[in-house]
């Protein structure tokens, strides 16, 4: 069964939130938290309700890809199981988000557990403008050492950087060179109104265009063909650098949103701007109502939520 709206969307990425904590205390996600313990509380989806819920939802959709998110999800210390767990249900493709600050020897661990692909978070090769962000004062070339070993293990490596006006604007070209001469594409996302930053959007947004304007200083570039369902719009440089732009507000993707989120908790959202949650039933009829309800919430067009990303897999 497909479940498809009027616009020709369909369900085949699941975003899975593996827990709501994190370390850190991100400006565009959860400024502060990193300060007063947040990351060391919070619940982890179990493997084996991830599971069920894959079992289960795979009778109604094709899922080709399974995105481990969070929070941090490598705060889950269960988190080569929940890898093993999708890969044994022959997902095509498994990924994982990370800010890059986690034991040694994990990296192995997802890769030999089936994991193909790591996005790390690189918002700024500053040390000072890092810290500000995160909230933390934790060393980048630590993060830096990350993307270079999941590099050497073989796992397709990407790269994510939100752009905020006061904090990073300057690390726009600098990232890029750094990405461009390890082969890696990097995409800059303008800040999402989620959360806590509602009130605050327009103080700190940075735009799509004057993304692209900053990067033009110094490189020339060109368009890609990008697939519809891609958040991304790429582009390549006249140095065969490869970058993309997530620009949710200023040029939505919702056309082509093909994404099903669920948290740790195990319900389903349709739609980063939508709250509402549904369970993912063992009835059939049930179940097949909570995908139509979650596919009728999808939007036209980005507009943002009260809610946290970090609660559904952002």
């Amino acid at each position: 069964m497909d479940i498809v709206d009027a616009y020709g969307r369909k369900f085949e990425v699941l975003r899975v939130s593996v827990t709501s904590s994190c370390g850190f205390g991100c400006v565009y996600c959860a400024p502060g938290t990193a300060l007063n313990g947040e990351g060391a509380n919070g619940s982890f989806l179990s493997a084996e309700l991830l599971h069920k819920n894959i079992l289960l939802l795979s009778r109604k959709i094709f899922i080709k890809e399974i995105h481990l998110t969070g929070g941090e999800p490598t705060l889950h210390k269960d988190l080569p199981n929940l890898v093993k767990v999708a890969k044994e249900e022959k997902i095509p493709n498994i990924a994982l988000t990370s800010n890059g600050f986690f034991r040694d020897g994990l990296i192995r661990d997802l890769k030999l557990a089936g994991l193909d692909r790591m996005n790390f978070s690189l918002d700024s090769l500053s040390q000072e403008s890092f810290s500000l962000i995160s909230g933390k004062n934790l060393p980048v070339i630590r993060l830096l050492n990350r993307i270079e070993e999941a590099i050497q293990e073989g796992l397709e490596v990407k790269l994510n950087c939100t752009v905020l006006k006061g904090y990073n604007e300057e690390q726009i070209r600098p990232i890029l060179r750094w990405a461009g001469e390890r082969n890696l594409p990097i995409r800059y996302l303008e800040l999402m109104k989620m959360g806590p930053l509602r009130t605050k959007h327009s103080e700190l947004f940075f735009s799509a265009a004057k993304m692209k304007e900053e990067l033009g200083l110094e490189f020339n570039f060109e368009p890609e063909i990008t697939p519809i369902e891609s958040t991304a719009k790429y582009y390549r440089t006249s140095e065969n650098y490869r970058f993309g732009i997530i620009a949710n507000h200023t040029e939505p993707f919702c056309d082509g949103c093909n994404r099903l989120r669920m948290d740790h908790l195990g319900k389903i959202y349709g739609c980063l701007s939508d709250f509402r949650s549904f369970p993912v039933s063992e009835d059939e009829s049930e179940l097949e109502n909570s995908l139509d309800l979650a596919m009728k919430t999808k939007k036209n067009e980005f507009t943002g939520s009260e809610l946290s990303m970090k609660y559904i897999g952002g």
